[in-house]
């Protein structure tokens, strides 16, 4: 109603821009994300215009402010990516494994029923045939395997555990977090870095700290994850760094050679500003350029070139090296470029990625690992809050899949197991 222009921040806004403006704030307000079906459509939502009920103002998104140009620009790019980076098949296939006895063990996925099938250990069966069951509301029937021989050891007769109940049970696929039935992906409880380097035991046939997340939810997950891991291999960086006695000496991949650095600043300063330098800095600035390349001559000679020169013979390297630490010869330009150019960032011999210091400090100890993966089970549901988990998922149920082998030691044996 007002005509008058509005000013937000440093951008002045007209009064149909200033209009756009509030309708996307209280839109923000309400909302979680921002659409440009959601924030330009009011009427028909393949126009990109909104007329206002009361002086007929036609907007369009080229009136809106830049910063709210560059919101729904990100939200185009975000829904083009969502299709690349989302499975393109469902998580859970929910067939449904039967033993010789027609009791249900578990459901596994398709692939892995057809792999039974085409062994002729098993064959296609159905809940109707044993038990009379069926699937929820009437739907179509569920696809189940019989074994055709009797399974050794397994807990899943032991019936009322959560873990039973987990794998006996179908599983949803959708986000945990949100519900969302569009659009999965594949979310480690336990980062993928720790998890990969766990024994093969906490990791092989182990999919009960694999959830399905859509993009928004695996987003801010990943964010409160990685910042505990990163706390968590500062934490570990500080400890080592104080054993050895060097301040920082695992904290990055790469460190600056002194040596190296110094006969980069003597080629740049010689380079630069050799006419108004005195004559004792030259001689002592050529005196370590000279001393580099003559190293290089020799790594040429040793057949130790990184540069892809022609390696030298040894008769030859050696009157090169000779008149590059004659004095008398000046050094030529190519010579100051190479050593301007030279590399005085090196390999960190300390340095251990921070998924190898995380793991290496488990010991290989059967109870830290399930103390370990039960803590980031912890992390999870404090930080996501999910409201959709499969039935049966439990923080304390068994992180170690398969029976114990007669060798492991009688640590392993408070551990819980499949």
């Amino acid at each position: 109603k007002t005509t008058k222009p509005l000013l937000v921040g440093a951008t002045l806004l007209t009064a149909s821009s200033a209009f756009c403006y509030s309708m996307y704030l209280l839109r923000k307000k309400n909302e979680t994300k921002v659409s440009k079906n959601n924030f330009l459509s009011r009427r028909n939502p393949h126009e990109n215009k909104i007329h206002d009920e009361v002086g007929n103002v036609d907007i369009s998104e080229e009136n809106l402010p830049p910063h709210i140009r560059r919101e729904i620009e990100k939200e185009r790019r975000f829904e083009a990516k969502r299709e690349l980076i989302s499975m393109k098949s469902p998580m859970y296939d929910n067939v449904f494994m039967l033993d010789n006895n027609r009791e249900p063990m578990c459901t596994i996925s398709l692939k892995k029923a057809r792999w039974y099938v085409r062994k002729g250990i098993a064959e296609w069966s159905s809940f109707i045939e044993h038990g009379n069951q069926s699937t929820d509301n009437g739907q179509e029937e569920a696809k189940c395997i019989k074994l055709l021989f009797e399974p050794s050891g397994g807990n899943y007769q032991n019936t009322g555990t959560p873990e039973n109940l987990y794998l006996k049970s179908a599983k949803q696929n959708v986000c945990v977090a949100c519900g969302s039935t569009d659009h999965h992906m594949r979310h480690y409880i336990v980062p993928y870095a720790y998890r990969t380097l766990l024994p093969d035991q906490y990791k092989t046939h182990m999919s009960h700290d694999i959830v399905i997340l859509c993009p928004e939810c695996h987003v801010s997950c990943e964010k409160l994850s990685k910042a505990k891991m990163k706390s968590m291999e500062n934490a570990l960086r500080d400890d080592l760094s104080k054993e050895v006695g060097i301040e920082n000496a695992f904290c990055s991949p790469v460190v600056d050679d002194a040596e190296l650095h110094h006969v980069r600043s003597c080629a740049i300063a010689l380079a630069r500003w050799r006419c108004t330098m005195p004559e004792d800095k030259i001689e002592s600035h050529e005196k370590v350029v000279r001393g580099y390349l003559a190293g290089i001559v020799n790594a040429k000679c040793c057949g130790e070139n990184e540069d892809g020169d022609k390696i030298m013979m040894k008769d030859e390297a050696q009157e090169h090296k000779k008149r590059i630490l004659d004095r008398s010869v000046p050094l030529t330009k190519q010579q100051l470029q190479k050593a301007c150019s030279v590399n005085y960032r090196v390999k960190n011999p300390h340095y251990i990625s921070g998924s190898e210091l995380v793991v290496r400090s488990l010991s290989g100890d059967a109870k830290k690992i399930e103390n370990f993966v039960v803590d980031w089970r912890k992390h999870f549901i404090d930080t996501v809050n999910p409201k959709f988990m499969p039935v049966g998922w439990c923080v304390d149920n068994p992180v170690v899949c398969g029976r114990q082998d007669e060798g492991t030691s009688s640590e392993a044996d408070c551990v819980k197991r499949w």
